[in-house]
């Protein structure tokens, strides 16, 4: 019998690559504001938290207004072109298909929009490997991931979800789940810092598809 009836997954980082994408918008919407653009490996540092919290990392001395500035020029750019590229981790497909196989419910909670995760959901054929799919209020600029979190397994809870699991690879994700009073696993292939990952409490640590499977199913 399985560890865990129900796994929430984080999208950017963990179920797929998205950084071209993300990237071209965030450097998009800095070189719109005139601001100076972050190193390559500061860039991996926008993906996890909310987009506001990653302008404010990087730029703190900039007004709010140009913080929404910034995440209206990312989001113009970003729904040309930047919802389609990226690309399923590997091994995650089969992942997916073998907890839909053995019963186990499965979602996605992200800090990307939800109008944003719907769309790429629908148009690139992910909607078959989840039973839901939650993302961020684009109107509030702090969507929490503990909110994101607790919405998604709400929403799981009448099917059956009295074990769930959250798997993600920033220590946003960690922490979202903590707070949640739900255990999670952080992934070593994604965006954030493992030791992070493991200071905000993470309870288990995957460095591929099959060990979160072996996870899951204990």
């Amino acid at each position: 019998m399985a560890k865990f009836d129900c796994v929430l997954l984080d999208f950017d980082g963990t179920v797929a690559d998205t950084s071209e994408g993300i990237f071209e918008g965030i450097r998009y919407g800095i070189r719109m504001e005139g601001l100076p653009q972050p190193s390559p490996e500061d860039m991996r540092t926008f993906i996890g938290p909310p987009l506001n919290e990653g302008f404010r990392n990087h730029y703190p001395d900039i007004s709010d207004e140009q913080v929404q500035q910034l995440i209206i020029h990312y989001r113009a750019r970003y729904s040309v072109d930047g919802y389609y590229k990226f690309r399923l981790y590997d091994g995650m497909e089969d992942l997916l298909l073998t907890l839909r196989k053995e019963g186990i419910k499965t979602g996605i909670a992200t800090s990307k929009p939800q109008v944003f995760i719907d769309h790429i959901a629908k148009t690139c054929d992910l909607e078959k490997y989840f039973d839901v799919i939650v993302g961020a209020d684009a109107d509030k600029l702090d969507s929490g991931k503990k909110e994101i979190i607790e919405k998604a397994f709400n929403m799981l809870k009448p099917s059956g979800c009295e074990k769930p699991l959250m798997v993600g690879d920033t220590k946003y994700d960690i922490l979202g789940a903590k707070n949640a009073g739900v255990p999670s696993v952080a992934v070593t292939f994604g965006f954030g810092s493992v030791d992070e990952m493991i200071v905000a409490g993470a309870t288990y640590v995957a460095k591929n598809c099959e060990e979160i499977k072996n996870i899951v199913l204990g």
